[in-house]
């Protein structure tokens, strides 16, 4: 006997959704009118865009379904397919877009808030912290109370930026008494001298290390047949080399100084999923070992007080991926399509994750995993 049971209004409404999102028609961008800013909030808190002739407001083209009789390579819209002919490299240090300092992050303000999200008299590294999401997090890091150490390959950008966010910490707060330490570092993070000379440049500058965030690494597109294989090394020897490197020198020196630390490192959703349409094998699977990297520290270091969190972004706005999605507008398409949330995110919706994982608000979080994702990869 068929028993037949009426679906409830919520799973009715969670099959439209999916029917409406891998329908052939082409889909309402109404919605998405901002790359990242709901239409139902003021884009106030990006100030630094307003200046842009790259406005994160503008909309992408969208893709035009393909029709059933069309050939096998031309792959029908709303199913996800890698399309292998995509080729991305990752550009030089020189030849990457500057990322500019986030205004109105000062640190001082008047709202209530818990203690415990205080960084203050701590010292913290973020490797990588010259542009993208690291600059961001950076000032988030000393807005909330922490000296800080920026960490680079390209040494000059380091420097500069180090000066820029002193300056626009010291403009947000006029007659400040104590100004935040704020020192810049080289490092090859794929090197072990070069990583164990910057934490011991950090140490002698800064007198200590207390936190640590990895934000070292990048991405590239080739399909897995034709990805060179030096490039790969490279990416590895970047993303999870540089990781197990830093974070193995902070806990070195913490467990010598029986200091209680807490390293945050910088996963992403695709050690979790596989994204579309673009190839990146290598940088997926090295981001599922930066993940349980940080698991396995989490796990190994507890019981010298040391904290391991990941957190793993999604599609996140900054100054290179806005320049890959104005050469390839069908990305921004495919993104937007896949994210719950309507929109990809902004650097800034990193701070707060961050800072929360590195304070004594998450004492009790270790070997967590945080997906800051728009909701991507739970669909």
């Amino acid at each position: 006997m068929n028993i037949l049971v009426s679906p409830s209004p919520t799973r009715l409404a969670f099959l439209a959704r999916n029917i409406s999102r891998h329908s052939t028609k082409p889909l309402n961008f109404n919605r998405f009118a901002a790359l990242n800013n709901p239409p139902t909030r003021k884009f106030s808190s990006n100030t630094w865009y307003l200046n842009s002739s790259h406005s994160p407001r503008s909309r992408f083209p969208l893709n035009q379904a393909k029709s059933p009789g069309s050939k096998a390579d031309e792959k029908e819209e709303g199913i996800s397919f890698i399309d292998e002919n995509i080729s991305i490299e990752y550009p030089e240090s020189d030849e990457l877009p500057r990322t500019p300092i986030i205004q109105g992050r000062g640190g001082r303000h008047f709202k209530r808030t818990l203690a415990q999200f205080s960084l203050e008299e701590s010292v913290t590294v973020v490797t990588g912290g010259a542009s993208g999401i690291g600059l961001a997090i950076s000032q988030g890091i000393v807005a909330s109370g922490s000296h800080l150490a920026i960490v680079d390959m390209n040494r000059d950008e380091a420097h500069t930026q180090t000066e820029k966010l002193l300056e626009q910490f010291k403009r947000e707060n006029p007659g400040i008494q104590r100004m935040p330490k704020v020192t810049s570092h080289f490092a090859d993070v794929s090197n072990p001298s070069s990583v164990d000379h910057a934490i011991a440049d950090i140490i002698a500058k800064q007198g200590k290390i207390d936190n640590l965030v990895t934000c070292a690494g990048f991405t590239e597109n080739f399909s897995a047949i034709t990805y060179p294989h030096d490039r790969m090394q490279k990416l590895w020897g970047v993303v999870v080399d540089g990781t197990y490197l830093f974070t193995a020198g902070v806990a070195k020196h913490l467990i010598q100084r029986q200091a209680a630390g807490n390293m945050v490192v910088i996963g992403s959703m695709s050690g979790a999923i596989v994204n579309v349409p673009q190839p990146q094998a290598p940088y997926n699977a090295a981001k599922a070992a930066v993940r349980h990297l940080a698991a396995s520290l989490a796990v190994e270091w507890a019981s010298h007080d040391i904290r391991v969190n990941c957190i793993s972004p999604g599609y996140i706005l900054t100054a290179l991926t806005r320049k890959i999605l104005e050469e390839n507008a069908e990305f921004g398409d495919k993104w937007i399509s896949l994210i719950p949330a309507g929109r990809v995110g902004s650097p800034e919706d990193l701070m707060g994750a961050v800072v929360f994982l590195l304070s004594d608000s998450a004492k009790y979080i270790t070997g967590a995993d945080l997906r800051v994702d728009g909701g991507y990869t739970l669909t």
